[in-house]
């Protein structure tokens, strides 16, 4: 498809820019009812409060970015129509089963649309990230959810009877739950740590968009989210089951129910943090740190090439001004 417009010069920029701010007021005004819903939902779900923290951290990654775009020039394409078209009938199947998480969806197909129809290519490879990180802020639907709270509830229960067993607590699984000496502790579908799952994929995903190291160590640490939930998971339910037979059960379930859901966040942090630093260690980083991006856009020169180019242009500068001395010696 054809471009919309010509090149952007640095007197009309902004007008693009405060063009772009009045179509980005549009698309809240029209999903007003939606946002109010996504914030309802933050407030009112506990375990989906980061919500708050996803539309900033959005921005953060775009003005993290921000030097790709210095002297771009940005030109608009058709093919911003198909996702705009995609974002329609997102809207109307959501509208037609009111499914709200349909419609909270269909906000990044039509941001990608309008960012390729109004800046083209380059303006995408610039805020993609920002807009795919959006999409958590929308939950996981219910189906989606339960089938992977029973993979998350299985995986908890027989890790961490492993893990007793291997501490030298008698512990042994039936079905979800871990039956102890004394008690019984049932690892139930609000404590698999889904919600948590969905938490921590955010923190994993946004560490990986905006740390500066090679792509397949930006892919390791995105993925490492699962073990990690894993890894916290167990360890809360391993605790609990500890005080239960060390303590007492109601200490055990003080801490499961209340404290560990506290403890969590800060602990994955830690383990992902430690992630980083290992990683640091295996793998060389990149000769230039550069922003995470598809393509030519941002794309630098590296050193010896620059070198190259640089003492290239002065030699070629030194032979112009012999040739004019010697032009001149002649005359």
């Amino acid at each position: 498809m054809q471009t919309l417009t010509r090149p952007v010069d640095s007197k009309s920029r902004t007008v693009l820019i405060a063009g772009s701010i009045a179509l980005l007021v549009v698309v809240v005004l029209a999903y007003g009812s939606t946002f109010a819903w996504l914030v309802r939902f933050w407030y009112e779900v506990q375990d989906y409060v980061y919500g708050f923290l996803v539309i900033p951290f959005a921005v953060l990654l775009l003005w993290d970015r921000r030097e790709m775009i210095k002297d771009a020039e940005f030109k608009g394409n058709l093919w911003g129509l198909p996702f705009l078209a995609i974002a329609a009938a997102m809207r109307g199947y959501s509208a037609y089963e009111f499914l709200q998480v349909a419609e909270a969806l269909s906000l990044i197909p039509l941001l990608l649309g309008l960012v390729i129809l109004v800046g083209g290519w380059k303006a995408l490879q610039w805020s993609w990230p920002g807009i795919a990180f959006l999409t958590f802020m929308v939950p996981l639907p219910g189906r989606y959810a339960d089938l992977l709270s029973r993979q998350l509830q299985q995986i908890g229960t027989h890790v961490s009877v492993y893990t007793l067993q291997t501490l030298g607590v008698r512990a042994v699984a039936e079905g979800n739950v871990i039956v102890l000496s004394n008690a019984r502790l049932g690892v139930v579908e609000a404590c698999s740590g889904i919600r948590m799952l969905m938490l921590f994929f955010a923190a994993c995903i946004g560490a990986a968009l905006i740390i500066r190291r090679d792509l397949f160590t930006r892919i390791l640490i995105a993925l490492s989210a699962i073990p990690i939930a894993i890894v916290a998971n167990v360890t809360r339910i391993t605790v609990t089951a500890i005080l239960y037979e060390t303590v007492s059960q109601e200490l055990g379930d003080k801490v499961f129910h209340d404290l560990a859901g506290w403890f969590m966040m800060p602990m994955a942090i830690g383990i992902l943090w430690l992630e980083t630093a290992l990683f640091a260690k295996l793998f060389a980083a990149p000769e230039r740190e550069t922003p995470l991006a598809f393509g030519t856009l941002g794309e630098e020169i590296p050193r010896d090439r620059e070198s190259r180019f640089v003492h290239g242009r002065e030699d070629a500068a030194a032979v112009h001004k012999e040739t004019v001395r010697g032009k001149e010696d002649t005359a």
